[in-house]
């Protein structure tokens, strides 16, 4: 045990300023850079090319700053409109051109000497004044200096400005009066100059001694610039302009009365924030109780009278801490901070009036009530709205300055003080009496702390102005003593927050822009003798704990005893509840007042800790006990919850206790979508569950530090946090305007600091982030500094922007590469550069609306640690869907978005891009990203080529599958997993929740994979091949031990493999039925006729639309219609946009300034460097789902057979807007005398579309009957998924419905897909229907192969959800009774998702311009047919040689 003692601060730091160098002392061998690592194990190994880097200098280049950071700062910071790259280099260029052309040469006539050491007015400021002087006076001013060698003695000659000079006489010597006064000199003797210029008579005219006018003007003028009385002059009058500039300038950036606009004033009177577990108990019991309780707002329980105890159970935890929320507040809007000001001055002055029924009649009348939390812009009665935007400031952008309109909400609150704490009057007396007579005053202390307020606030108590501070994201306290009413006196006290600020410029985060009081409002009592004022801890994976108490000292009479102690206390759930452990460590000292500590820092080791990490989050309580050393009473008690583990960077690697660690992380805002920025503890619960449950174990408190009781939360359940802080200045031009800015430097050291003074403690933080978006400047680069004093043990990461001069997370101010939204190859090339630090990114697939297409790329290179051990995650943006709900004026509910609150400046729905709803209802997209982030995989040895997820036997010679596991986990080991499988088939229903995956009874076996390996027979299947059946290996991983935040029967993880046995699969003939069939044709259409065996009339089956070539009726064998409309089966290539087809130049032009959207326009037209976005190259080609092309049939080829009826059709597709064709499309028809018929489409593009990037999709559509919603498929389920996002999707029997099948995204748009399906059908509640079966598909690239389609059915057509913006928009439609929107895709685009806002479909996943082929059947059936073995019986390569006729004729 190392006992330090205590030290006094001799740094010349006042009360705001805090010794934060306290854990230097305690490690052996640690220091404040990390270089040196001997025993150091708080300290991480700062990553040498950001130790060795200096990103702030002043010097010029090379001198230890990049080129890019100096062109950045000192040629294109004051001028360059944006941040894009093209944009830099074109002003850098300008204002060198600019620099060598005009400035030089100008500032070389200003300043160079002729040969006699003269100065000289010539070159461009000689022009000005010579045409200035000729216009004004009529003087012609020779400024030719040709003769500016003559001797300027010489009588007559001219002098150095080219004057001619009178003989022997200097005009300007004797004009200046003593007090060198010109004016008053010229006034006193040129009374007969005409300012024109013209001459008149004077009392000099007939004085010889003067030189006479030559006729040419007034002579003197010019001689006030000679250059011997005047250099002086010159001089003196250009520092007084710069001088006055710079006074300008300052006053301009500076308000003194206006500290909301000032970004030096950031807080008055506001005090040192403290770590958050401070909540002056007074008792050791309770303090281990409170530690374990996350939502502190228990944790005050000053207003708790006994009778409430006794009735309600409560325990009295904290009987210092008073929560003052609730409904007493009033509040009022005004337009302007002063009209807030002003109302807060009147208010006070008339409650001091006498005339209370007056005052009450007004208090009515212009105050209304408000709870406290709450965002005033939320609230249905308040005349204010919330404002969404990603990247533009809502008000013009002139930092500091923020619009005079500003919306101002003024609370007021009279109170009382808790019963306990209440003073007499006398008592009162006697403490003031007291502090007159002694150097301390012995009475109470009360602090008030108001944990978050939007965006700037004063307070004001009993009429006096208590402070100011800002800052929307961390606490702000304020001591309340000297004006607090201790007895039954009412309080009155008033808040008045500023919507806006110059803080706001610093707060620019894509979220949602509210106001007002929006986290908790505590008061605080400090007692004589609760002395602790800061408490500090941190524990490493060794054993070793350090701890560092701030102490004041009163002089108080006795001496103090201060004991530490160390319990292994169990939290019992998550809403609290303590078991307690045993002591595990125990200290103590008494401090005398000869000693007079502010400090008091003990360090110890303890043997063998159990380690916090994400997976078993093992958590200690310290207790730090004050009392009395005399008489042993206890002053003051703290506690805090500890976790010992050790975050460090070595060989470019992050560690966790000492083992590589791979982020599975998400983004997430604080978000609630009745509430805004109010979210409670439950939601915060249920967040931290939800993403445990998907396999998440890391969150980025996007873009600023959160509510103190979530760390409490994620310190509990066990997920690790990157703290960051409350920066962003993304709509700056350029970005990093601010953070190059000395005027704001102190406003970014200070909210990085006091996050990380509030914050330090919690283990689940593993690493800081400086903010987001704030460009590589001084200021950030002090912030790090200050925080690297602060804090060695955690890591810091920063993204400074994604243009070049910000770094794109790689600069020297981040210890991680954290770059955001490169794509896959980029990434991967990210682990080439800066090899001596770690890769993950910040953001990345960006999951706004329909995404995360591609994300199974990103795993592929996260999960490859022998390559790329470097490479370890990141965290996806983000986690949820931050609408707002709403109801329209018919009281429909949806949710809103930008825009949708009247907000002129806005950003639409980019703030709807997570993948769980507003009410955290997941998203598909997340099975996928559950599945990848999976923390067990098995993998297959006997695979078959190409395909991982298979199972190669031989029938003959090997049945024995063997597996390999994989662990992925740091801590957890094989054995705590219990692993199940079964074998599933083509023919194999799933369970009725379709949970294929879940436990599954007598079906399932247990697997033991002790030894990391496993091994099944299979050759019992073999016979099942043969038969003709598909057969898949299904592995589960559920938890051995239950755990509080998942159920046991849910999977942590899961494989699907399907087995194959070499030359044992056969082909199943269909049964064939004897019936007549017989063509009809007419001049509109033709029609299929068929009559059964025992049927004694024929009856129509099928009609094809000889304008369209379209299927428009098609009957089942109960002879109903399943194709309902006009439109009939047709070909489909369009589809309803998502919000990754919007993605492109076009859309980020909406985003951005419209100056700026102007110049990008001009360099895309010139350049042709940006992509513009699916959508807007479909429309300009004629695919515009909204007004899709129009298809005509040019020719049609009819054969009748004695079993089937041929009819082949060639169309052309046009573009409904300028009827050019697009397309040419085949469909060969075959009806079958079974009723059933196979549609064999060809497609070949035209040249008008060889410029796409890809084809939407090519398929057929077709609207069918209502009847049919009983949905069952053999493919991808049972959710939504994609070409590009299916993976954790397992192959099986599925049931859905219309319903069920969507997923109503925020904003409409394409939904609902399922993939590799083999077959579907379709029923009513009878069984009658028809079945849809995949046969064959062809391109110019492939072979020949089995198709597996995809599908949708819906109740909304692809037009109505393209055209919608919102979901009330689409009209409310129910099963049964509205008809059903089938899509089968025989070719589709993948979804993408890298970024939302430029085209990210991977090359793989997307549509070329080519030819493709593929072939479907749609055969009728009946209640008692066996849908997968009806399927089977389906030819597959009925018409091979028919496609490859199609396919040479297309191409011919």
């Amino acid at each position: 045990e190392y006992d330090h003692g205590g030290h006094d601060r001799h740094d010349g730091y006042d009360g705001n300023e805090r010794d934060i160098r306290a854990m230097d002392y305690h490690f052996p061998g640690g220091s404040v850079d990390g270089s040196n690592g001997d025993g150091g194990a708080h300290a991480y190994a700062v990553p040498p090319s950001v130790r060795d880097a200096n990103a702030w200098t002043l010097s010029v280049p090379p001198h230890g700053v990049p080129w890019d950071v100096w062109l950045h700062r000192y040629l294109c910071m004051w001028i360059m409109p944006c941040n894009h790259v093209t944009h830099a280099l074109f002003f850098a260029v300008l204002e060198g051109y600019l620099l060598i052309k005009f400035w030089m040469p100008l500032g070389w006539d200003l300043v160079r000497e002729s040969e006699n050491g003269n100065q000289q007015w010539v070159g461009y400021i000689g022009r000005i004044m010579s045409d200035w002087v000729f216009h004004t006076f009529g003087v012609d001013l020779d400024w030719d200096d040709s003769d500016s060698n003559s001797d300027p003695d010489d009588l007559g000659a001219e002098d150095s400005w080219g004057l001619e000079r009178r003989d022997g006489y200097d005009v300007c010597d004797e004009y200046i009066n003593e007090d060198g006064n010109i004016d008053e000199c010229l006034q006193d003797n040129f009374q007969g100059v005409d300012l024109s210029g013209n001459n008149i008579t004077h009392e000099h005219d007939n004085d010889d001694s003067i030189p006479s006018d030559t006729g040419a003007g007034c002579s003197w003028m010019p001689s006030i610039f000679s250059p011997s009385p005047n250099e002086t002059f010159i001089m003196i009058s250009f520092l007084i302009l710069l001088i006055a500039f710079i006074a300008w300038r300052r006053v301009f950036r500076r308000f003194r009365n206006k500290p909301w606009m000032d970004p030096n004033y950031t807080q008055y009177n506001r005090l040192p924030v403290r770590t958050s577990n401070m909540r002056l108990y007074v008792a050791e019991d309770d303090a281990r109780v409170g530690a374990c309780e996350p939502d502190i707002n228990l944790l005050a329980t000053a207003d708790l009278e006994a009778e409430e105890k006794d009735a309600n159970n409560s325990n009295d935890y904290a009987p210092n801490i008073w929560n003052m929320d609730g409904e007493d507040w009033m509040f009022q809007l005004k337009n302007t901070v002063e009209d807030g000001l002003d109302l807060v001055a009147a208010d006070n002055l008339f409650a001091g009036s006498d005339d209370d029924d007056q005052f009450n009649q007004e208090l009515s009348k212009r105050w209304q009530h408000i709870h406290v939390p709450a965002n005033w812009t939320m609230c249905d009665d308040v005349q204010d709205h919330p404002i969404y935007t990603n990247i533009k400031y809502p008000f013009p952008c002139i930092p500091p300055f923020v619009p005079d309109a500003n919306p101002t909400g003024v609370y007021r609150l009279e109170f009382d003080l808790p019963g306990r704490w209440q003073v007499p009057k006398e008592k009162q007396k006697r403490d003031a009496d007291a502090a007159d007579n002694a150097s301390t005053c012995s009475g109470d202390e009360y602090v008030i702390t108001f944990h978050g307020v939007e965006s700037a606030f004063f307070l004001f108590l009993n009429g006096n102005y208590i402070g100011y501070s800002q800052d929307s994201r961390l606490p702000a306290s304020f001591d309340l003593t000297p004006y607090l009413h201790r007895g039954d006196e009412t309080n009155t006290m008033h808040v008045v927050v500023c919507r806006w600020s110059d803080g706001s410029y610093l707060e620019d985060q894509d979220h949602w822009w509210m106001a007002g009081i929006h986290r908790s409002v505590e008061l605080s009592r400090r007692s004589p003798g609760m002395d602790i004022l800061d408490l500090r801890v941190q524990g490493d994976m060794d054993g070793h704990l350090a701890t560092c108490v701030d102490l004041r000292n009163p002089n108080a009479v006795a001496s103090r005893l201060i004991e530490m102690s160390l319990y292994d206390d169990k939290q019992t759930s998550v809403k609290g509840g303590l078991k307690c452990g045993s002591n595990v460590w125990k200290s103590s000292k008494v401090l005398t007042n000869d000693s007079s500590p502010t400090e008091f820092k003990i360090s110890t080791r303890i043997p063998h800790p159990k380690l916090w990490s994400a997976e078993y989050p093992n958590l200690y309580t310290l207790v730090v006990t004050l009392k009395d050393a005399v008489t042993n009473k206890v002053l003051q008690v703290e506690s805090c919850r500890i976790g010992f583990r050790s975050v460090d960077i070595k060989d470019g690697v992050l560690l966790h206790n000492g083992k590589p660690i791979t982020i599975c992380g998400v983004n997430r805002h604080e978000h609630d979508p009745d509430h805004g920025k109010v979210v409670s503890v439950k939601s915060m619960i249920h967040d931290i569950k939800v993403l445990k449950q998907q396999n998440f174990n890391a969150i980025r408190t996007s873009h600023y530090p959160n509510h103190v009781a979530f760390y409490r939360l994620c310190d509990y359940y066990g997920m690790y946090v990157c703290g960051e802080a409350n920066l962003e200045t993304h709509g700056m031009m350029p970005m990093g305007k601010l953070s190059d800015d000395f005027a704001w430097a102190k406003a970014f050291e200070e909210r990085v600091t006091r996050m990380v003074d509030r914050d330090r403690n919690h283990p689940s933080i593993v690493f800081w982030s400086l903010g987001n978006e704030c460009g590589r400047g001084r200021n950030i680069s002090v912030a790090r500094s200050s925080l690297r004093e602060s804090d060695t043990s955690r890591p810091i990461m920063y993204e400074g922007g994604a243009g070049l001069f910000e770094g794109t997370g790689q600069s020297e101010l981040t210890d991680i590469i954290c770059s955001m939204y490169p794509n896959v190859e980029n990434t991967i090339a990210l682990t080439t550069n800066n090899i001596d630090r770690p890769v993950i990114l910040c953001e990345y697939s960006h999951a706004m609306g329909n995404s995360n297409g591609n994300i199974h790329l990103y795993w592929k290179a996260f999960w490859d640690d022998d390559n790329l051990p470097r490479l370890q995650g990141g965290f996806i943006w983000d986690m949820v869907d931050q609408g707002l709900r709403k109801k329209d004026e018919n009281g429909k509910e949806f949710f809103a978005y930008g825009g949708d609150f009247g907000d002129k400046v806005n950003d639409a729905q980019f703030c709807i891009n997570g993948i769980f709803s507003p009410t955290r209802e997941p998203h598909p997209a997340v099975v996928e990203i559950k599945y990848l982030q999976q923390p067990v995989a098995i993998h297959c040895t006997n695979i078959k080529k190409d395909n991982r997820r298979s199972i190669n036997l031989n029938a003959s010679s090997c049945t024995r599958a063997h597996f390999r596991i994989e662990n992925r986990s740091l801590e957890t080991p094989l054995s705590s997993y219990k692993v199940q499988y079964f074998i599933s088939t083509d023919n194999m229903m799933t369970t009725e929740d379709n949970s294929l995956f879940s436990t599954n009874g007598g079906n399932s076996k247990n697997l033991d994979i002790s030894n990391g390996t496993a091994s099944v027979d299979l050759g019992t299947f073999v016979i099942g091949a043969r038969q003709g059946y598909r057969l898949f290996f299904n592995v589960s991983f559920f938890r051995s031990n239950e755990v509080e935040w998942m159920n046991s029967l849910l999977p942590v993880a899961s494989e699907q493999f399907e087995i194959f046995f070499e030359n044992e699969r056969v082909s199943i003939l269909p049964t064939s039925q004897e019936s007549t069939m017989k063509m009809q044709e007419s001049e509109e259409s033709v029609e299929i006729w068929i009559r059964k065996k025992d049927d004694r009339f024929m009856t129509r089956t099928a009609v094809i639309d000889k304008a369209t070539g379209a299927l428009t009726s098609f009957r089942t064998n109960s002879g109903k219609d399943i194709l309902i409309g006009n439109q009939g089966l047709k070909p489909n290539f369009t589809r309803a946009s998502t919000d990754n087809d919007r993605g492109g130049i076009d859309r980020i032009k909406g985003l951005m300034p419209k100056w700026v959207a102007f110049q990008m326009a001009l360099i895309e037209n010139v350049f042709q460097v940006f992509s513009y976005s699916y959508i807007y190259q479909w429309r300009r080609v004629g695919l515009d789902p909204a007004s899709p092309p129009n298809i005509k049939c040019t020719n049609m080829e009819i054969t009748v057979y004695d079993k089937h009826v041929s009819v082949l059709t060639n169309c052309s597709v046009t573009s409904a807007s300028d009827g050019k064709i697009i397309m040419m499309h085949g469909s060969s028809y075959t009806f079958s005398n079974d009723g059933s018929v196979q549609i064999q489409s060809t497609t070949v593009p035209t040249q008008l579309l060889s410029p796409l990037p890809s084809l939407p999709r090519i398929g057929v559509a077709m609207c069918l009957h209502q009847s049919l919603r009983n949905i069952k498929y053999l493919g991808r389920g049972p959710y939504e998924n994609y070409p590009d996002r299916k993976e954790g999707m397992p192959i099986g029997i599925w049931k859905t419905s219309p319903r069920l099948m969507g997923y109503d995204y925020i904003v409409p748009s394409e939904n609902g897909n399922r993939s590799d399906c083999s077959w579907v059908s379709m029923t009513d509640s009878s069984g009658d229907g028809v079945i849809i079966v995949g046969h064959q598909k062809a391109t110019e690239a492939t072979d020949d192969s089995i198709l597996d389609f995809g599908f949708s059915a819906l109740l909304h057509s692809q037009q109505e959800l393209h055209s919608a913006t919102h979901t009330n928009e689409l009209e409310d439609r129910l099963e049964s009774k509205d008809p059903i929107f089938l899509n089968v895709d025989l070719f589709s685009q993948g979804i993408g998702g890298d970024v939302g806002w430029l085209p990210c479909c991977h090359k793989e996943y997307v549509l070329k311009n080519k030819f493709y082929s593929g072939s479907i059947s749609i055969s009728p059936i009946e209640g008692d047919d066996d849908h997968a073995s009806f399927a089977r019986r389906k030819i597959r390569s009925q018409l091979t040689s028919q496609l490859h006729n199609y396919r040479s004729t297309y191409e011919r």
